[in-house]
């Protein structure tokens, strides 16, 4: 089985379950910080990639428009079912973005980026979609060890890369991104902040 069906079905089975206040509450450790990094107004286009049951864009309610793309059909139904008519969601894939270049203001991606495959591709993808002087924002996991993301690697289903630091921010650069800064977030998380200037 590809790592697209991988993750699809094993999102799909998990979207049952996904808004579990223990697993939100690690959730929001990665969604937090990004949500300090945004200056939003109600004409402010914002995409979440792999947005999941939608509950990073429903904490932007009436602050931005909002749109959502998820790889799982499970996924984004909770999400419908959460948000209705208030944000734009699709399932897609976040190497074929259904949205026409320079569009959002911000596009972004928490705790998702592991599970891309080709993700140079992916994050050129995500660079497309948002316009200029518009940002890139990605939380993703980032242990302090290095056998600790071999783990991840090796047994969570559909991981596909663990970046370290200056991997993720080597991305950034190759997609074209100026990387305004890099933080830790939280003890399992790294931000990676990139300006769109071309």
């Amino acid at each position: 089985m590809q790592n697209k069906e991988i993750n699809r079905t094993f999102f799909n089975k998990w979207s049952k379950t996904y808004d579990n206040p223990l697993f939100q509450f690690w959730m929001k450790g990665f969604q937090r910080p990004v949500i300090k990094e945004l200056k939003l107004n109600k004409n402010t286009k914002i995409l979440d990639v792999s947005c999941g049951t939608g509950q990073f864009l429903d904490q932007l309610t009436g602050r931005a428009r909002r749109y959502g793309i998820d790889l799982s059909e499970g996924m984004v139904q909770k999400a419908k079912e959460k948000l209705g008519l208030m944000a734009a969601l699709k399932v897609a894939n976040v190497l074929q973005l259904p949205f026409a270049d320079n569009y959002f203001d911000y596009t972004v991606s928490t705790e998702a980026f592991h599970h891309y495959d080709r993700q140079k591709e992916a994050l050129t993808e995500m660079v497309r979609v948002t316009k200029k002087k518009g940002w890139v924002i990605v939380s993703d996991i980032n242990f302090f060890f290095r056998p600790i993301h071999w783990l991840f690697e090796k047994f969570e289903p559909g991981c596909v890369k663990v970046n370290r630091r200056k991997q993720m921010k080597e991305l950034f650069l190759r997609a074209g991104l100026q990387v305004i800064k890099q933080k830790r977030n939280f003890l399992f998380a790294v931000v990676t902040i990139g300006k769109k200037v071309n």
